[in-house]
């Protein structure tokens, strides 16, 4: 019976802290807004990854872009079975979006970047951090001349899946998902 009791007042104890921390639901809802508004990163924030900011207009990388480089070239061998050896990463608008751009002699691989306002000030008096989503890619051999060809795209009509534009010569363009554990853990950035 003691037990019994002693059991009660714990759980009754737990209820009254429940209780008084969550008085109403305006209140964890706006709690919840002013830390969406911090970060204003998709809710799988793991899958993103900040890599530079945007200044006077101009995208800035801020990342090892020559490990990138080398990363990026393993990784599609490894688990695209693409074989190139990627010179050149840089960051283009395409489509009122921006993507990061790899491109070695043959073939040109595209990551989703997404410009974030920025509300703390930064070291660099930047505007915007640029944030890439990780783990999907478009790559294209066909149509990596073209300026919007094969690039990262995200549709609002459909549950912000990712897809790849088409290439405008109906040339062929890739979707990889490499987010395997393997994948991720060895990261482009």
């Amino acid at each position: 019976m003691k037990k019994t009791v002693k059991y009660l007042s714990m759980i009754a104890l737990a209820f009254a802290f429940l209780l008084s921390g969550c008085t109403s639901d305006q209140e964890a809802t706006q709690s919840n807004e002013e830390n969406a508004a911090k970060s204003e990163l998709p809710i799988i924030e793991a899958d993103w990854v900040e890599i530079g900011y945007i200044k006077d207009g101009m995208p800035y990388i801020t990342f090892d872009t020559k490990k990138a480089l080398n990363t990026l070239s393993e990784n599609m061998k490894k688990y695209a079975n693409i074989d190139e050896n990627y010179t050149s990463v840089y960051v283009a608008s395409i489509d009122e979006d921006y993507n990061l751009l790899f491109e070695g002699k043959t073939y040109r691989t595209s990551f989703y970047v997404k410009a974030i306002k920025s509300t703390e000030k930064l070291a660099t008096e930047a505007s915007y951090r640029l944030v890439v989503a990780r783990k999907i890619t478009c790559t294209t051999s066909e149509c990596s001349h073209e300026a919007t060809g094969c690039a990262v795209k995200y549709d609002p009509d459909n549950l912000d899946l990712p897809y790849c534009s088409p290439c405008a010569n109906g040339g062929k363009c890739t979707k990889t998902d490499i987010s395997n554990s393997d994948a991720v853990a060895t990261g482009v950035f």
